[in-house]
């Protein structure tokens, strides 16, 4: 987000799964998100600590003396949200204003381009074991891939259930009966076509489920899709393609 507002040069630091833009990766890292290096992060002298919603990490931090400020992220609305509170802190208002405008005309495009069809009812996949279906986890209503689903003419087959993300069996697959499978999994240099076959592959133990029928199964395997953020406009064009326009 800081990037997207044109404030890269006010990072002093970094958590080591920030890494877009490329030159994010130039700023020192002070670990993970839920363990990182607090000498490290007093030691760089921050004015503010942007960070997600975590009660114990933000007393931590401001009894190290350090000023935390929360992002929410789950949900379209946090995302846009954020980014108009990041743009004031940092004094981008009209940087943040401009990219919040882009990705809502965005969004509201592909939901005009959709008005009126019938919703296609989608599966949503964030997590298994590679090589089976073993440890499915899929994402619910309220999270912000399924918002852009629905804007982009799709429809959750687990709308009804009141979890962000949660553990699915096959039973409920076979069930919910989806037409297509949108999976999404971070690959990084893994990402080769094999690879990709290799996972549409493991769909195949479940040869009833209407998507898996009529191979419409598809992965999104680059990292910005499972990390909210200003690029939720690519996540949208990406979907409505796949729904509506063969893949992106």
């Amino acid at each position: 987000m800081v990037f997207r507002l044109g404030a890269g040069e006010l990072l002093v630091g970094r958590t080591e799964f920030c890494r877009y833009p490329p030159q994010a990766r130039g700023i020192p890292s002070v670990g993970g998100l839920l363990n990182p290096d607090y000498e490290r992060m007093v030691a760089l002298q921050p004015d503010v600590v942007l960070l997600l919603p975590n009660p114990d990490m933000e007393r931590k931090l401001q009894e190290l003396g350090l000023a935390p400020v929360s992002l929410p992220d789950e949900t379209v609305e946090d995302i846009l949200a954020s980014l108009w509170k990041l743009g004031r802190l940092l004094h981008r208002e009209e940087r943040a204003e401009a990219v919040i405008r882009g990705i809502q005309d965005t969004l509201n495009w592909v939901r005009q381009q959709t008005a009126g069809k019938p919703p296609v009812r989608a599966l949503l996949v964030v997590g298994r074991e590679a090589g089976s279906l073993r440890g499915l986890y899929a994402a619910g209503k309220t999270t912000y891939l399924s918002q852009i689903l629905e804007r982009c003419g799709g429809k959750n087959v687990f709308e009804d259930v009141p979890l962000r993300y949660f553990d699915v069996s096959k039973e409920d697959l076979l069930v919910r009966d989806p037409e297509y499978i949108l999976e999404f999994r971070i690959l990084d240099g893994e990402a080769t076509g094999e690879a990709v076959s290799r996972l549409k592959k493991d769909w195949e133990a479940l040869p009833s489920l209407r998507a898996v029928r009529t191979g419409k199964i598809y992965l999104f395997t680059e990292r910005y899709f499972l990390i909210p953020g200003p690029r939720i406009a690519q996540i949208a064009l990406a979907l409505y393609h796949t729904l509506h326009g063969g893949t992106p």
